[in-house]
């Protein structure tokens, strides 16, 4: 028997019993997930009338078999591309969502570090930071969420330390998790925090140097990746609407098997070039 595929939650629950961001995961919200849905459909209803319209015509003319599998091609073409598309999207967003948590939090390390440098002990230390971050920040943005819910963790007397692990957990990022462990030791143990604090923010931001270095050399090549997938869609649509015995041609059986194999070959073309052009920061 298979395994059911285990569906982690989009948020979890602190040490103060407070629903808090899952950043392992995105999930789109209701009005996202419409908007995505149509935009998916409507891309492969055109798609898949590019590649397989106009069937069944009598001596150039359309016939009502013509239309019904217009209709046909357009939904079941328009239903496959939101099982293709909506993944990748959902991956788009999930990157920049860690990416973004990830260099919150180096902004987080950067106020620390000055905080702690001035002689403020921990607790004084992350006061500062989370006041510094607001100030940068939007309420809602993920590290002042997280802020705010350690400093609450302290004044219920709950140590700096559970409340990191628990941010280290949910945050998919291994510096967090790793920052996390370091600071949970030498806090209990009494190591020097200023140094820990200092050496984290170094390597987190020389990191990021290196990703966004990557990143950028990276994007002429995305950007031919883009083009190269929309070519062959584009030279299709063209030659359908400026060559019609080329239009009816495929829209022989034959025609319709060559476009098949075209279409699995493309799809699987494009897969293999995201992973090519992916960078893991």
């Amino acid at each position: 028997m298979s395994k059911k595929k285990i569906v982690e939650p989009a948020y979890i629950n602190s040490p103060l019993n407070n629903p808090m961001p899952n950043y392992h995961v995105y999930y789109m919200n209701k009005a996202e997930k419409i908007i995505v849905t149509l935009v998916a459909f409507v891309i492969g209803g055109i798609v898949g009338y590019i590649f397989y319209g106009d069937l069944f015509m009598e001596d150039g003319m359309a016939t009502s078999s013509t239309y019904i599998s217009n209709v046909v091609v357009f939904v079941i073409v328009g239903i496959l591309a939101i099982k293709f598309l909506t993944p990748i999207y959902v991956n788009g967003r999930l990157k920049k969502q860690q990416n973004k948590i990830k260099s919150q939090f180096c902004d987080m390390l950067d106020s620390l570090t000055s905080s702690i440098s001035s002689g403020s002990n921990v607790v004084k230390a992350f006061e500062s930071a989370r006041n510094d971050l607001r100030m940068q920040y939007d309420e809602n943005d993920f590290i002042v969420l997280e802020m705010d819910e350690i400093m609450n963790g302290i004044s219920q007397n709950i140590g700096v330390e559970v409340m990191l692990r628990n941010f280290g957990e949910r945050s998919g990022n291994e510096d967090i998790t790793s920052f996390a462990d370091i600071f949970d030791i030498c806090y209990r143990k009494g190591g020097d925090m200023q140094s820990v604090i200092y050496r984290t923010h170094r390597v987190i931001i020389d990191k990021i140097s290196i990703s966004d270095e990557i990143e950028t050399k990276l994007t002429s090549n995305k950007m031919q990746h883009n083009v190269m997938s929309i070519m062959p869609i584009a030279i299709m649509a063209m030659l359908r609407s400026t060559n019609d015995a080329f239009a009816e041609s495929f829209a022989t059986p034959v025609g319709v098997i060559a476009n098949t194999i075209a279409i699995i070959v493309f799809l699987g073309a494009y897969r293999y070039g995201l992973k090519i052009v992916d960078s893991k920061g």
